[in-house]
This record gives structure tokens, sequence and C-alpha cells, in this order.
């Protein structure tokens, strides 16, 4: 079949599924496969798509119209300046996150070593590493799934400075060691909004990297409690929240004490990260 005949197809496929923007992910479907770029598969529309991959495309558009998410499928992500690869048990980088990994880098001024909590897919701490080779970089999990995919990726871009530890937070890192950076992107969920979460998110995403108790800042207290007893004097606590959380959070970290407190939105205008100087 021609691959511009296949495009169509699989786009009304994917329409007819209820996914908004099934053009572009038939494209990322396809180029995948033929190992091409996705902005250039439309231009060669008029070759033939190769019988022997067929069956392996079919299989992956058949996996995204039951609602599972497309990085999953394709099995990898483009997150800040970094590649890493996901799938089932983690959590998959949003562009907020991006975002989280450039502000955070513009308060590493102090010397000292880093450390991301609830590091999932390593997403922050090897963009951090990409961007900071020299620099010695922690990331911690709870989940052995999640930190599975984390190990993965450490070694596909040898970023050889990161250290992961499985175990909560803080916990599994080595006691008495100060961070000139934490940053963390934490279950902030609450119970209501879990419940209301597009499926493709509710039904494959791991549950334990979205809800927090407590309405959804159980997490988020724990951190801002154990932080300032690991930074460094002048160091910064960085963190992704919820966008109806901001002066909550805000509150949560002036009653710890900290010595200067922001809360910073997102590209959309929305409350997004909170900011602590110890």
């Amino acid at each position: 079949m021609r691959i511009e005949s296949l495009l169509s197809e699989i786009t009304l496929e994917l329409s007819s599924a209820g996914i908004s923007n099934a053009r572009q992910e038939a494209c990322w479907l396809v180029s995948q496969l033929l190992g091409d770029d996705p902005i250039g598969v439309p231009c060669c529309g008029g070759a033939e798509f190769p019988s022997a991959l067929e069956a392996t495309l079919r299989e992956r558009v058949s996996r995204r119209k039951s609602g599972e998410p497309l990085q999953y499928i394709m099995g990898e992500v483009d997150f800040h300046c970094v590649n890493l690869l996901v799938g089932p048990g983690v959590l998959i980088p949003r562009p907020e996150t991006e975002q989280l990994v450039e502000l955070a880098l513009s308060h590493l001024a102090l010397d000292g070593p880093i450390v991301d909590l609830c590091t999932g897919s390593g997403a922050i701490a090897l963009a951090l590493s990409a961007s900071r080779p020299a620099r010695t970089i922690f990331g911690t999990d709870i989940s052995a799934d999640a930190l599975s995919w984390a190990f993965r990726n450490r070694d596909r871009l040898n970023a050889s400075n990161v250290t992961f530890l499985q175990g909560d937070l803080f916990q599994p890192l080595p006691p008495g060691l100060l961070f000139a950076l934490i940053t963390a992107n934490p279950p902030y969920v609450s119970q209501d909004e879990y419940d209301q979460l597009d499926p493709t998110v509710k039904d494959h995403e791991p549950i334990m990297a979205l809800l927090a108790q407590d309405n959804g800042l159980q997490i988020i207290r724990a951190i801002a409690k154990e932080a300032k007893t690991r930074l460094l004097p002048d160091g910064w606590l960085v963190m992704e929240i919820g966008e109806t959380q901001g002066e909550k959070v805000r509150q949560i970290l002036l009653a710890e004490n900290y010595s200067l407190v922001d809360i910073k939105k997102d590209y959309s205008g929305r409350d997004r990260f909170a900011f602590a100087k110890h």
C-alpha cells in the first residue's frame, strides 16, 4: 500500500477512536517504523510502505485505538535535551516538567550534588546531567518498575555521573549528604482529580506516580519538611505542583521557615512550580 493511502486510512481509524491529532500520530507511527523524520513522511507519500512492516503497524494502531498512550507504543519520548525510553510502569514525562528543568538550572548557583526525588524514568536527573555533566546527581524512587526505566535510560545516555537508588524520598541517600539543588515532580493529584483523569492516563500510567492523599499534598509536605535538612546553605528546592495548589504549597514552605519561597507559573499561565531557598 502506498504510504499516503496508509496514512489516510490510519488517520481515519484514529480519528474515529476519538484521537484529536490523528494525522500527526499516524505520521509518527509510520515514520518510526520507516526510520524517517515524521515531517518528511507525507512528502514521500507515493512510495510503497514495506509489506513486512504492515502487521507491526496495524498492531500499534490497534493499541492506540484502545487508549494506550502513544509514548508507550513508540517506546520513547523526547524530553528537554534527551531521548528517553518509557513504557508500562513509569510516568510519561510532560512538557511542563521540561520547564522545571530550565528553572532548576537557573537556580543552580552553588557547587555541590543534586538529587531528583520521585525520579521515575530519570527524566529530570538525566536532563540535568546532560546540561551539567560534571555534577554528582542522584535520583530516588520508591518504585522498582519505574527505576528499571531510569537505569535503562542512564545506560543508554552514558550518564555516569547519575546514581539511581530505590527508596522513599531521601531514605536511600547517604546520611548527612547535603545538596545544592533538590528537584521533584512528586505525585500531587487529589482523589477527586484522579477520578476525572483521561482514561489514557488513569488506565495506563502508574497510580503511585500520580495520586497523593491530603488533597494531593501528602508527598509535597514530606518533601518540604525533610528538604530543609538536606540542603546546603543557599541551596534550592524546586518542585512541580498542581495548578490549584500554589497558595497551599506556599504556606507549607513558609511554615518550614525557608528563607525565600516563590510560586511560578507554567507557559499556560497556571501555578506549576514551587521554589524554596534554604
